[in-house]
């Protein structure tokens, strides 16, 4: 019998990125070494990310806005492929997810939380009212706890946005008759987008990642103190969705 119910945060959209991330990549070689068109080999694993997603939305019955997103996207670039029968638009799928989670990731320093504030927060609780507590209690009472969030965010989104740009900018730099040099190269870059923001991540996050270890053991203290129990996460937690914290004071 566990002591503690450890929850596993929800990826939700964020694994329908990923899913098009690879899908996208392997599917249109596979596809061009099949002879299949240009357009087709960039439609088709779209498309069946597209699927993917429904199915998903209708299996979690959950409508998700990264999903949405997705299909959004989807139908608009490939649609303009078709109608412009440039598959450089299609080709830019991927890049436009990534500048618009840039510029949501901006967009959150102007609102009550960053991003980072609460996605941390959110997963990194694992359901367990103590902390959960010590990321709340991080937020409020240390300024240095806040700044640090914000400079993630803002690194974190910059990154993005210029690693969308740079891509974009190397598929239109090549002609579409070279947009398999183009797309690998895109690709690349997307690839190092992740390995960039894991290292930039990693070393921002730990500064505040102490602060709300060193809470967490004043907590404990606090509680001992006093003689009350600390609840687990089975009796007192409160599971707050990730979007919610956006509007959260």
């Amino acid at each position: 019998m566990e002591s503690k119910a450890q929850k596993r945060p929800q990826l939700g959209g964020l694994a329908t990125v990923f899913l098009d991330l690879f899908v996208s990549i392997g599917g249109y070689f596979i596809l061009r070494a099949a002879g299949v068109s240009v357009i087709w080999s960039l439609a088709i694993p779209g498309i069946v990310v597209g699927v993917l997603t429904v199915l998903s939305t209708i299996r979690r019955r959950k409508l998700d806005v990264v999903g949405v997103l997705v299909l959004v996207e989807l139908a608009a670039t490939l649609g303009l492929s078709f109608v412009t029968n440039d598959a450089r638009i299609a080709a830019c799928r991927q890049p436009l997810y990534v500048l618009i989670g840039g510029l949501f990731c901006l967009g959150t320093l102007f609102g009550r939380r960053p991003f980072t504030a609460v996605t941390t927060a959110s997963m990194a609780t694992f359901g367990d009212p103590l902390r959960a507590r010590a990321f709340e209690k991080a937020w409020q009472d240390v300024a240095r706890y806040r700044q640090q969030q914000r400079t993630l965010t803002t690194a974190i989104g910059t990154i993005m946005v210029v690693d969308a740009a740079v891509r974009v900018l190397v598929i239109y730099v090549y002609p579409v008759s070279r947009i398999d040099v183009s797309l690998l190269l895109s690709n690349v870059a997307g690839i190092l987008l992740f390995v960039v923001i894991g290292v930039v991540s990693k070393k921002l996050i730990m500064p505040a990642r102490e602060i709300v270890l060193e809470i967490v053991e004043q907590l404990k203290a606090e509680s001992a103190d006093s003689g009350t129990d600390i609840p687990t996460a089975s009796e007192g937690g409160t599971d707050t969705p990730a979007h919610e914290g956006f509007r959260q004071s």
